[in-house]
């Protein structure tokens, strides 16, 4: 087989060449434009405008199907660790879960109703702590604080996440003494895909 030259090079992929003015300078029947694009032979600025859509119309469809050209298949998904308290009554916290695919959490929420509601003495990813010190009040996770980014450890299903800490007892309006109140401590971040 010949070495390829440039023209046939060009051929491959004709509007990436004109796009970097690969294409040879005889644009006739010879490489075969003739019957794609008529009597007339393109021109490089017709092939970098096919290009340029060819590249929007894929930029468009990753918005759909973000992982078609990859092997790896990555979204963003969300996981959570619950535990229901009555409410008015303190309460030790002990919550712990798996994820079902390898999961890398880069923020972490909490859906308490208000300051002094439920502190945190410990958060373990992966037998890593993610608290290095102190009690952390549940509030610093909240679901409205901003650049609550953590260096999570990677979490495979044979890993879990475990949150220590406890309930103060704090019933704050509009809830009611007594009532149950689903604690839920969340974890979003890139995931490979998860089966059906």
């Amino acid at each position: 087989m010949r070495k390829p030259n440039s023209a046939m090079l060009a051929l491959r992929d004709p509007a990436a060449a004109a796009l970097i003015g690969g294409l040879p300078s005889d644009f006739g029947n010879d490489y075969g434009f003739g019957s794609d694009f008529g009597a007339d032979a393109p021109t490089a600025e017709n092939m970098a405008k096919a290009w340029q859509e060819k590249q929007a119309t894929k930029s468009r469809e990753r918005l759909l199907y973000p992982n078609r050209d990859s092997s790896a298949k990555i979204q963003r998904y969300c996981f959570a660790i619950n535990q229901t308290l009555p409410l008015g009554v303190a309460a030790a916290i002990s919550m712990t879960g798996k994820p079902e695919t390898e999961f890398r959490p880069q923020r972490v929420t909490c859906n308490v109703p208000s300051v002094g509601f439920v502190t945190f003495g410990s958060l373990k990813v992966a037998n890593v702590g993610v608290l290095v010190g102190g009690t952390v009040d549940g509030a610093d996770f909240s679901f409205n604080g901003q650049d609550q980014e953590l260096d999570v450890p990677t979490l495979t299903p044979a890993n879990e996440v475990k949150a220590t800490g406890d309930y103060t007892g704090l019933v704050p309006a509009p809830f009611n003494n007594g009532a149950a109140f689903t604690l839920a401590l969340s974890f979003k971040g890139p995931a490979t895909m998860a089966g059906g």
